[in-house]
């Protein structure tokens, strides 16, 4: 009862509810409700209450707890069990831990805070307490390719699974906090030319099977002070776009559910699904036709993006007239 409450106060957030609309909304008595305010409280949910007017949930008073994004989520893979961590080393870290139990595919493991955040190439991400969304799933099953074979099968995999990992970013941001994000190519969400999300697919062999874990961090709360001095002019939060509290709560689920969306759509291992998120994640992107200059295997590529494949990757007019797909595993774009 104390999730159907909360739900209540945050359907209304803001505003008061008497006690009597509360018991009738909830077909509970009055001793119950207080009781289940208090356990909310404890929860750390910041709930106002007045004699005369009732309670109400303060704005931006979210924290995240595994029953709360589980409640009501809906989903079929993504978050079919969720834990969260007041602080851990990495949010991908935990995921690998469950990664040789049976049963853990889908897990959603969240943090408020990583002291060891990591991105691609080994490139720290770090945040303060309780500022972002902070999220990896776990894997542990994926067949949504049927093209290659061995490594190049894994490889084609995780470039998928970071292109609708990076579209469900975009389109959760966009649903819940009414900001159109871009996709910089390979594994950044922006806004306003500044990063705003980034993903950071891993995978490993785990007995029998190739495993992946999904990392996606995206930035809430932080003031623009909050950055670290060398990012502070390239990085923004939700909260500094729209200039309002952060709903994190509605953007964990949303965020797991449009990834589990995604993740079904691929695994009807059909044409129409690879297009439809070729052609989402294409409209979202702001680079085609943008020259970019490429490092892969120690190698500088300079060219004009002309498109990208959901399997392969990348695609690159070269200077010389040629196209090359570059993936989104083993290659960085050189920034000027």
């Amino acid at each position: 009862m104390a999730l159907s409450l909360f739900q209540l106060l945050k359907e209304h957030r803001g505003h008061w509810l008497t006690i009597e609309a509360i018991c009738h909304k909830l077909g509970r008595p009055m001793s119950d409700i207080h009781k289940k305010i208090e356990q909310l409280r404890q929860m750390g949910h910041q709930i106002e209450s007045m004699p005369l007017y009732g309670f109400r949930l303060v704005e931006g008073g979210d924290i995240l707890s595994a029953e709360l994004i589980e409640y009501d989520l809906g989903t079929q893979r993504v978050g079919r069990k969720v834990v969260v961590y007041e602080s851990t080393n990495s949010t991908n870290d935990v995921a690998w831990q469950y990664s040789q139990e049976n049963g853990s595919d889908g897990l959603a493991v969240f943090a408020e805070y990583q002291n060891q955040g990591r991105g691609r190439f080994r490139r720290s991400w770090w945040s303060p307490p309780g500022s972002s969304v902070l999220c990896s799933v776990l894997l542990q099953d994926v067949s949504f390719i049927k093209s290659s074979e061995g490594g190049r099968q894994d490889r084609n995999e995780q470039v998928s699974l970071t292109l609708l990992a990076g579209l469900s970013v975009a389109e959760a941001i966009e649903k819940v906090c009414s900001v159109k994000p871009q996709i910089k190519w390979p594994n950044d969400v922006t806004a306003r030319g500044r990063k705003l999300a980034g993903i950071m697919v891993e995978s490993r062999k785990v007995g029998e099977r190739v495993c992946y874990v999904i990392g996606m961090g995206i930035n809430c709360l932080q003031a623009r002070e909050e950055f670290e001095p060398q990012i502070r002019e390239v990085a923004v939060s939700l909260g500094e776009l729209t200039g309002r509290k952060v709903d994190r709560l509605s953007l964990s689920q949303e965020l797991l559910r449009r990834l589990d969306y995604w993740l079904g759509c691929m695994e009807e291992n059909d044409k129409q699904s690879q297009q439809r998120l070729h052609d989402e994640w294409l409209r979202r992107c702001g680079e085609i036709g943008q020259r970019l200059t490429l490092i892969s295997d120690g190698h500088s590529y300079s060219g004009r993006v002309v498109d990208i494949s959901v399997e392969q990757g990348l695609l690159l007019q070269l200077d010389n007239g040629s196209i090359r797909v570059f993936d989104t595993v083993t290659t960085s774009v050189e920034r000027g």
